[in-house]
């Protein structure tokens, strides 16, 4: 933490890039890390290459942008709760490419190094935990927004402290950003409790396209059926969370098709099955129970290597 923040003192701009499918993880990763370097008197712009999602518009994000940006306006560019290089999207060739970089992330199959600085905690619940940290590190005030948006990471990323992910460092991360004013109420019922009409709705049209295949449950949405029925990517973003959820299934997944020919997939899993090691096998990546990845190319002989991998993950824990 000490050569993180001495690399952010010695900048005068610093560009701080998400994922790709933002989640509230990424979002307050994103805000507080931001909040942190204004503190320092510096100037600070953020990007993500994809719209924030509609459930977690109930926060601003002022900063937050997905336009192009020019490199040569930057000295340190920071990536938090980025996995894969991939989920940079338009960003990630001038990211490997940049001299003075720094990764701040917390999964444990990942792929993404940076060349002055990497800081990985595997055993954080979330990103947001960790720039929690780093803000207590510095002993800068937080404020209640920035407490707020760090309680949305950790809820977001733990399903409101119910994945295996779980551990009593990350009740204790929650308390005390609840200490510090976090919104708790009002995080926990956009995060986990809405379900906005629009979604309700379209849960009806997508319910008769579930594949039951044993104990692995998915979908395919093409983008034909998307246009149809007057949806987009961001509104089933959460589909798959309903999905593995359904009675005896264990691994789940959506495949949404986003632009013509390119997939993004979503994997979740039960406690027990890890998801993880799947999703990097096609340059992706995440946790063990919730994981994504994209695929651009060769989509049916994509999807049955899924279906094998999944397949293989749910036969391997039952003969432990």
């Amino acid at each position: 933490m000490k050569q993180i923040i001495s690399l952010i003192k010695k900048s005068k701009n610093v560009a701080v890039f998400g994922h790709q499918s933002p989640d509230g993880d990424c979002l307050g990763s994103i805000s507080a890390i931001s909040f942190l370097i204004k503190n320092f008197g510096i100037n600070v712009d953020a990007f993500i290459d994809d719209d924030i999602p509609p459930r977690l518009t109930f926060l601003k994000y002022d900063n937050i942008n997905t336009k192009d940006f020019e490199l040569k306006n930057y000295d340190l560019l920071i990536t938090v709760d980025v996995a894969s290089e991939r989920l940079l999207g338009r960003y990630k060739d001038d990211f490997l490419n940049f001299e003075n970089t720094i990764v701040i992330d917390h999964h444990k199959n990942r792929n993404l190094q940076g060349k002055s600085a990497t800081y990985v905690d595997s055993q954080k619940a979330s990103c947001s935990e960790i720039i929690f940290d780093l803000l207590c590190y510095t002993k800068i005030d937080i404020t209640k927004d920035i407490a707020t948006k760090l309680y949305m990471g950790v809820v977001d990323d733990t399903a409101c402290f119910l994945h295996d992910n779980t551990t009593y460092k990350t009740h204790i991360a929650g308390a005390k950003l609840l200490e510090k004013g976090a919104n708790i109420s009002l995080v926990n019922y956009n995060i986990i409790k809405m379900i906005p009409r629009k979604t309700f709705e379209i849960r009806k049209l997508l319910n008769n396209q579930i594949v039951f295949d044993g104990e692995l449950t998915y979908i395919v949405v093409p983008g034909k059926f998307m246009m149809k029925h007057n949806f987009t990517k961001v509104d089933i973003g959460d589909y798959v969370n309903m999905l593995v959820n359904l009675e005896n299934t264990k691994i789940a997944f959506t495949i949404i098709e986003k632009q013509k020919n390119v997939f993004s997939v979503s994997l979740r899993s039960v406690v027990g099955y890890d998801v993880s090691h799947i999703a990097s096998n096609f340059g992706g990546g995440g946790h063990p129970q919730a994981s994504g990845l994209e695929i651009r190319e060769d989509f049916k002989e994509n999807l049955d290597k899924l279906i094998m991998l999944c397949k293989e993950e749910i036969a391997k824990v039952a003969y432990v």
